[in-house]
């Protein structure tokens, strides 16, 4: 979950800053001060997506103490080895985010080293200006106790280069920019796979150095005297790469800060904030889109009207082979009758998704429900679950003591191990070689499971609705010439046992005309069915089979 909120996120990043940078060129946005101030709300905004709107939750039921539950069918899935491609990012990621975070480290110490090794000029509005060897342009950094490293030509400039030079580093420092520049490296840190991202930190760091250049030509009137300051420090040796520290020049701002030097773009107040609010109500609405296009998840949550897990009428299986689960449809509600004894005698589907009608109905007629006073018809909900837990406790009936210990032995979990859908087969083929193919699973509190193997029954109960349509070969019962000619018409009712291999092997009367019985019988005798299986294993099935027979009118 983690790794597609991660990847949800970043495309929302993505769909935001694209979105932003396009209507900026549109409204025409070119101001310094107007560009740099939506170019933080746009990072800001991206940082805020997740608050934007609530997240979706998968609705799950809460589990604490089940009644036991039969495994229908499981798929037999490859075993994975490795670590999952959600953790190897994850891990990637956290990777990166501690390598800038070295770096970072690594350029706070650098400063303080140059810091160390200059020499004092001046102090200046609160600010130390010092002369170094190291840097070939002006540095400012430190927001309590600001530093100008300035290069140690500097006193041989022009006294007009001098004061526009700090006249813009003393305007980064009464604009706190320095605690921006590192917040944005923490952010760029985080954020180091996104292109968006170092996208949206480098306007703003264009944005905000064309801001306090118009600021220094507004205040000391000297533009080309700026111009040559900024020409004169592009033409020194290379810049250490200092990302913590406000540079006086990065030589890839160069062409676009002297361009807006001299250009000077204006704009009349009104259309400015006509602009800026446009670009904000567009920005607004890409924040809105960007999250309902590409949604988060939440934790699962509980659902208010899911079935009580408390509740002996919940029965919590694995899902069948294939079938993929979705949220708030993993339960199927079935109607059961249940006999004094405990049996369910019949049962039916009241609601739940088609994929998983059958496997619940074959769960609950092959499982045993408490034993009453009376019959009695129950609502049970099956829920279907995806994944795998811990395996509390093992549970053997059925066997010898020496048969015990030789399948725990070659059982390919234990106690503590994870137990999901693919062990449960492994136990099931194992189980067989040994006589006991009853294999079933009881979900305990905190996910826990318990493992039970017993003897495999001769033979299940199940419905004739549900067993009707597995039917593969069913000769039609002849009408009886002396049932015609009384007008006999009526129902056949017979009670059937099915064997493993879907034929039938004993037929009994509950009720029916004595004209029509015989056809009936003579009929479903030769009827032949898909073999039911039961932990994947043939299994015999009761059932009851009516028989219509109707005169044409």
């Amino acid at each position: 979950m983690i790794g597609n909120n991660l990847l949800a996120w970043s495309l929302q990043i993505t769909v935001l800053v694209a979105v932003a940078g396009l209507s900026a060129l549109a409204l025409r946005l070119r101001v310094p001060g107007a560009r740099l101030l939506y170019w933080q709300v746009a990072l800001l905004a991206s940082l805020a997506l997740p608050l934007v709107r609530p997240w979706k939750h998968a609705v799950v039921t809460a589990a604490d103490s089940i009644s036991a539950v039969t495994i229908i069918k499981t798929a037999h899935v490859p075993a994975h080895r490795g670590l999952p491609l959600e953790q190897v990012l994850l891990g990637l990621l956290a990777a990166g985010i501690l390598a800038r975070g070295i770096w970072l480290a690594a350029g706070f110490w650098r400063l303080r080293q140059y810091r160390k090794q200059s020499r004092r000029l001046a102090l200046r509005n609160g600010a130390a200006l010092r002369l170094s060897e190291a840097v070939s342009s002006p540095v400012t950094f430190g927001a309590f106790r600001p530093v100008v490293l300035l290069p140690a030509h500097f006193p041989e400039l022009a006294p007009a280069v001098q004061e526009a030079i700090l006249c813009h580093e003393l305007l980064h420092v009464r604009r706190l920019d320095w605690l921006f520049t590192v917040g944005e490296e923490i952010v760029r840190a985080v954020f180091w796979f996104h292109p968006a991202i170092w996208w949206l930190l480098a306007e703003i760091g264009l944005a905000r150095e064309q801001e306090v250049d118009r600021q220094v030509v507004a205040s000391t009137h000297l533009r080309e005297q700026y111009v040559d300051a900024l020409l004169a420090i592009a033409g020194g040796r290379p810049q250490p790469d200092l990302a913590l520290a406000s540079l006086f020049l990065r030589k890839r701002h160069l062409k676009h800060r002297v361009v807006s030097i001299l250009k000077e773009v204006r704009m009349s107040k009104t259309r400015l904030v006509s602009s800026f609010a446009a670009a904000l109500g567009v920005l607004a609405a890409a924040c809105w889109l960007a999250t309902a296009t590409f949604p988060l998840m939440a934790a699962p949550q509980v659902a208010p009207d899911a079935p009580d897990a408390s509740n002996s009428n919940v029965i919590r299986v694995f899902a069948p082979a294939g079938v993929r689960l979705e949220a708030q449809r993993n339960t199927v509600l079935v109607q059961a009758r249940v006999g004094d004894n405990g049996n369910v005698v019949d049962a039916q589907v009241m609601d739940g998704p088609d994929e998983l009608r059958k496997a619940a109905l074959l769960t609950v007629l092959s499982s045993r429900r408490p034993v009453g006073e009376a019959a009695r018809t129950e609502q049970i909900s099956v829920v279907f679950e995806p994944e795998a837990g811990p395996l509390k406790a093992i549970n053997i009936t059925g066997a010898t003591e020496q048969t015990r210990a030789d399948l725990i032995a070659r059982l390919p979990v234990h106690e503590g191990d994870m137990l999901g859908p693919q062990q449960v087969a492994e136990v099931t083929r194992i189980a067989r070689d040994y006589g006991l193919g009853v294999v079933s699973v009881r979900l305990m509190a905190q996910g826990e499971r318990a493992l039970a193997i017993g003897p495999a029954p001769a033979h299940i109960r199940i419905g004739g609705t549900v067993q009707a349509v597995k039917l593969l070969v069913k000769p039609a019962p002849v009408y009886p010439p002396l049932a015609k000619q009384a007008a006999v018409e009526g129902v056949v009712k017979l009670q059937a046992l099915i064997g493993k291999d879907g034929t039938i092997e004993n037929l009994s009367v509950i009720s029916g005309h004595p004209l029509l019985v015989p056809s009936a019988l003579e009929a479903v005798q030769r009827w032949v069915y898909e073999p039911t299986l039961l932990n994947g294993a043939p299994v015999g099935v009761e059932t009851e089979i009516d028989v219509n027979y109707t005169l044409a009118k």
